[in-house]
């Protein structure tokens, strides 16, 4: 697809088939006149040439007064009918204007314009000097719901004198609203300013010093951050010999990323991602120096706030170092550790005696520096170099089995549903028969199909079947891990098996999240109780369940020597979530070379969590289960090497409709019992009486200041309206509600709202936060939104919301009710949220309609900024030589 720089994306929808290069289209050529009227607007907002424009709006709850100001803007409540008056005044001593013509700009039906005699292409009316129009001229506005609605009006005198144009430009601005918004700012910590060494370093009271493993070329941290193209080098001021270096470093790094994932090009194309990523998450890093900070001294320790942590904005995690400079004197450092984390604050502690005795007071000031831990990446690195002399080359490029292995039937399940489900019974059969051989197997499972369930059953088989069997389960997070674990614990009370599971823990996990149902099979409940683990104690144990990064205390080669573990069978969970390195790390150090590799996922939802853009684009945002499934193609369409599940448990057919259609060829059967909220319109409405809702809102997106996050009030409006219609018309439980916003900022707005309303169990989160998740309703804020039709369509773009995986995964989390809101304007311009909007229209379950904007159209553009703009003789000024400054009109240019 192209993308054009006032078009934005296009694709054969947006440029409504035309035969011609886009650049000659109606819709570019319009959008281009468009941005050079947004380069121009201020110079026609401001009273001059002796023209003075006064704008004023009154409703019923509010008024403006007159004022010169370019937008007069007015909040009401839904149904309020707005009137704008205009009073034009020409301020000139010695001579008469004619008044051209007075128009609207776009033909947006919730504006009407009154009935006066300035019309262009009629009379000109004289409009004498130090005189005001006896006319009226005035719009009034009419909206039924919640909105934010924007017009210009454009009017146009001319002077004989010096035969010239005077055009005048006004924007009237309505905000529909239930509720008044009270805006609070508050100053960011974030300066984006380097940090200074110190004098005096003072470490923290645990400082360990280690060896570095996998250092980063250093010339690669100069040439990673500029990227591979041809380019990248050039503004780089280097001596010659360093530039020659460089120079063939860009030829040879660009050499392995072409290669890719090859036997031999293995190790070294993964180790230069990592090192990638590492780079730019440094960089990143940097931005989130804080300055002129307090600590938080409370009974249970010191306490830092730290905006957008919940956003992973900084990314911080539990024993990452934290630099304290005192701002009284920036000679001295302190080093402490992250003991804690959570939304807003992080817990430090194992500072210098010296800093609580001299430097610490609560009204004291501080610089702060977070550095990241390269103990995950270095974990990582260790797995890639060691895949193949840990003959582990088999998991990474498999092969068929040599021999066939031959299915055996599992007589008795231990969960009969699994029995009478022909996809998970036949996963069971397989993976516990060893089909794959050495070859990973693959359990793919879309959502609402019992993934985890069915892995859960085979590795019951597997431990019931034989004694000598030792399971190993990982998953990308403790959640999903917690969430294993305690579904395999329901079935020791069949099994009645002694040291059936161990729950392994890092110290610094979240704990308060872990369910106390686990507390007696893991290794600690709490920061305080974690005992570490050794691998004579987990070899005791039939399954040993763990996260993937955390595996590698037991796989490492000091843990291995003073034990050898080695499992026969290891379950990786949700393992499209994870990055191959980090597949990895079990696996190198913990799988028997004969053991059998199981990944269970889905490769149509979220991926791998990458810092950089580049190096996920690259490869670290595949996981291994989605490179295999898509590079051995041939193989992993056999049942021998994979199961998809098909049956969906989950959500209504309307609701998994469009995702089977979009990501898993229409092969899902909905078989959700019927929940009769799916047939119940919400808001009382006509319509919507179906599973599936879409509410158009005509809105524009808002941010503070320079965060990079989008929130946008009118839709959170009518969130409230829902939520507080489910729970209080319909019965719906707070805890079977969740929200998902693709920006934080939204989510915190929500949040806010929801604690003041004591709404405490409705789930609020990103589309990362709600993966894995269900809930009986999902209410869904997309945020981006343009309400001002005068800007070119690059301006209503969509951001991330075109994301595949973000879409399959925020559609599949509803179980009987699926209400989306946001601005169709923006929307239309993806397929995938052009195919909800046609299926809601379909199902008689769209709202708003009557209040969106006009759909932006060749014709429409055409008509605005050929025909009005042509009008009022904008055009004259604005076309595409022009530059900032607007054309000057020639004299012989007749009016």
């Amino acid at each position: 697809m192209l993308t054009c720089q006032v078009c934005g994306v296009v694709d054969e929808y947006y440029d409504e088939n035309s035969d011609v290069h886009h650049n000659d289209t109606p819709k570019h050529q319009a959008n281009m006149i468009l941005l050079h009227y947004k380069n121009n607007k201020k110079y026609f907002s401001k009273n001059r040439d002796g023209v003075i424009v006064l704008g004023s709006a009154e409703a019923s709850s509010n008024k403006v007064p007159e004022t010169d100001h370019v937008k007069i803007i007015i909040y009401v409540k839904p149904k309020q009918i707005v009137k704008f008056s205009f009073k034009i005044s020409n301020d000139m001593k010695n001579e008469d204007l004619l008044v051209v013509g007075i128009h609207l700009a776009h033909p947006q039906p919730q504006f009407v314009m009154n009935d006066h005699p300035f019309i262009f292409g009629g009379d000109p009316h004289i409009l004498s000097k130090k005189s005001t129009l006896n006319q009226e001229v005035s719009v009034e506005f009419h909206a039924q719901d919640i909105g934010q609605y924007e017009m210009p009006i454009m009017l146009t005198f001319y002077r004989r004198s010096d035969e010239k144009h005077i055009i005048l430009i006004r924007e009237m601005v309505v905000i529909v609203q239930e509720h008044e918004v009270q805006h609070t700012s508050k100053k960011s910590p974030y300066l984006n300013e380097d940090w200074q060494n110190a004098d005096h370093f003072i470490q923290s009271i645990t400082h360990v010093p280690y060896q570095i493993k996998f250092k980063i070329p250093k010339l690669l941290k100069v040439l990673l951050p500029k990227g591979l193209d041809e380019k990248a080098l050039e503004g780089l001021q280097m001596p010659a010999d360093v530039m020659e270096k460089l120079r063939l470093l860009l030829i040879s790094t660009r050499a392995i990323f072409d290669e890719g994932a090859t036997k031999n090009n293995y190790m070294i194309y993964f180790h230069h991602l990592l090192w990638w990523e590492e780079i730019i998450s440094k960089i990143n890093l940097r931005k989130y120096n804080m300055f002129g900070v307090k600590i938080e001294n409370r009974p249970e320790g010191f306490f830092l706030e730290v905006p957008g942590l919940a956003e992973k904005r900084p990314s911080l995690l539990r024993g990452d170092r934290v630099y304290i400079r005192p701002q009284d004197n920036q000679t001295i450092v302190f080093e402490s550790i992250i003991k804690d984390i959570n939304d807003t604050h992080v817990q430090l502690y194992k500072m210098d005696q010296a800093f609580f005795n001299n430097y610490y007071s609560c009204d004291s000031l501080y610089d702060i520096r977070f550095l990241m831990s390269r103990v995950p990446l270095e974990r990582m690195h260790e797995a890639v170099s060691t895949v193949f002399k840990s003959k582990q080359e088999s998991r990474i490029f498999p092969q068929p089995v040599a021999k066939k292995v031959y299915l055996k039937p599992v007589t008795e399940f231990y969960n009969p549903l699994i029995e009478r489900n022909q996809e998970q019974r036949s996963a069971v059969e397989h993976i516990v028969s060893g089909t794959s051989g050495k070859a990973p197997y693959i359990v793919f499972g879309p959502p609402g199909t019992g993934k985890t369930m069915t892995i859960v059953e085979a590795i019951v088989q597997l431990v019931a079947k034989n004694s000598k069997n030792r399971v190993m389960v990982c998953t990308d997070s403790n959640m999903a891990a917690d969430h294993i674990a305690m579904m395999l614990l329901q079935y020791n009370k069949k099994l009645n098996m002694p040291n059936f599971l161990l729950r392994g823990n890092s110290q610094s996990r979240e704990w308060t999240v872990m369910p106390s149902a686990l507390a007696p099979v893991s290794n600690g409940t709490s920061f305080e109780t974690f005992y570490s683990l050794k691998n004579t104690h987990v070899s005791m144990y039939r399954i040993f369940v763990t996260t993937l990064l955390h595996a590698a205390k037991y796989g490492s080669q000091r843990s291995q020597s003073e034990y050898k573990l080695q499992m026969t069978h290891l379950f990786i969970d949700e393992a499209a979530q994870a990055s191959e390195p980090a597949t990895l790390v079990p696996v190198t150090g913990l799988l028997s070379p004969k053991g059998s590799l199981i990944l269970a996922g889905d490769p149509q939802q979220l991926g791998p969590v990458c810092i950089s853009a580049e190096a996920k684009s690259r490869g670290l945002g595949t996981s291994l289960l989605e490179r295999l499934k898509n590079t051995y193609e041939n193989l992993y369409e056999d049942p021998d090497y994979i199961t998809m599940l098909v049956q969906n448990f989950r959500s209504d057919p309307d609701i998994l409709a469009i995702p089977n259609e979009f990501f898993y060829d229409n092969s899902l059967k909905p078989l959700a019992p019927l929940d009769p909220l799916s047939r119940v319109s919400v808001l009382g409405l006509p319509g919507g009486e179906r599973a599936l809702v879409f509410h158009a809102v005509n809105s524009r997106e808002q941010r503070m200041g320079n965060a990079p996050s989008y929130f946008n009030e009118k839709e959170l409006d009518m969130l409230k309206r829902y939520i507080k219609a489910l729970i209080e018309k319909h019965n719906v439980a707070s805890k079977d509600i969740g929200v998902i916003a693709p920006y934080i900022r939204q989510v915190y707005k929500m949040k806010v709202w929801l604690a003041n309303e004591k709404y405490t169990d409705i789930e609020v989160g990103t589309v990362e936060s709600f993966q894995g998740k269900e809930k009986r309703v999902i209410l869904v804020s997309t945020v981006r939104a343009n309400c001002r039709l005068l800007d070119y369509d690059a301006k209503y773009g969509l951001g991330f919301l075109v994301d595949d995986k973000r879409y399959n995964v925020t559609l599949t989390r509803a179980k009987a009710k699926l209400i989306i809101i946001g601005n169709p304007a923006c929307l239309t311009r993806d397929r995938k949220w052009r195919r909800y909007m046609e299926f809601a229209r379909e199902l008689n379950c769209y709202y708003g309609a009557e209040t969106q904007q006009l759909e932006r159209t060749a014709e429409l553009l055409h008509e605005v900024t050929k025909k009005r703009f042509d009008k009022c003789r904008l055009s004259d000024y604005i076309i595409p030589k022009s530059t900032n400054t607007p054309k000057k009109q020639s004299k012989s240019k007749k009016k």
